[in-house]
């Protein structure tokens, strides 16, 4: 067995993974946006799928206790986690870019703190985090029923996830409100529908957000 980096276990896999994301995005919206965060107004991959693969990464660091099974020993290198963070961010910039270009956000709100913090944090480190556990987890050697089960939710948690993002895609929702960067909030209202998520139904609503929200 390879160890895992930093000493990395199943506690402290999960508290990084969920201070990513939904964490971050929360606290972001929260201090920056000037929103509270409401699962039903937001896409359902970020306000289930994302704690169910903190979950999944949990469970890939538990089945994984005395490091990375031998399979899958490369994950552990420096090598490895670089490629990896640089293939998640390609794709998260390749992502950002062809958003705009098709008018699923505008500019004001591809720029936003919880968007950016998506494409450039979530992708890259979230994205490797999840990833490396996860096929830990599924190459690890299977020692008894809740290996077995372990194995099945992590498989589960993925299918979901993937799942509510195919959903997502039809369902759009407001996912990033327009953001001022030199007022530090959101721009004002009425904010105009140019954008696929602006002329969605699902707008957060001025009872989610905080008092002084502008």
């Amino acid at each position: 067995m390879t160890p895992w980096p930093l000493g990395l276990d199943w506690v402290s896999g999960v508290v990084i993974a969920f201070a990513i994301t939904p964490g971050g995005h929360v606290a972001l919206a929260l201090l920056l946006e000037r929103r509270i965060i409401r699962p039903r107004a937001e896409f359902t991959a970020l306000a289930y799928g994302d704690p169910l693969l903190c979950a999944a990464c949990g469970i890939g660091f538990a089945l994984t206790p005395d490091g990375l099974p031998r399979v899958v020993a490369f994950l552990g290198t420096t090598a490895a986690v670089l490629v990896s963070c640089a293939v998640w961010l390609g794709f998260g910039l390749w992502q950002w870019v062809d958003e705009l270009r098709r008018g699923y956000y505008t500019a004001a709100q591809a720029f936003s703190p919880t968007k950016v913090w998506h494409q450039l944090v979530v992708y890259p480190i979230f994205g490797t985090l999840v990833g490396f556990a996860g096929l830990a987890g599924l190459a690890a050697p299977i020692t008894g029923v809740a290996s077995v089960l372990g194995k099945v939710a992590i498989g589960g948690a993925l299918a979901a996830w993937v799942l509510m993002n195919v959903h997502d895609r039809s369902h759009p929702r407001l996912g990033h409100p327009p953001y001022d960067w030199r007022r530090l909030r959101p721009s004002p209202r009425p904010w105009p529908r140019t954008s696929t998520t602006l002329r969605t139904p699902y707008e957060v609503s001025h009872s989610d957000r905080p008092d002084d929200a502008g």
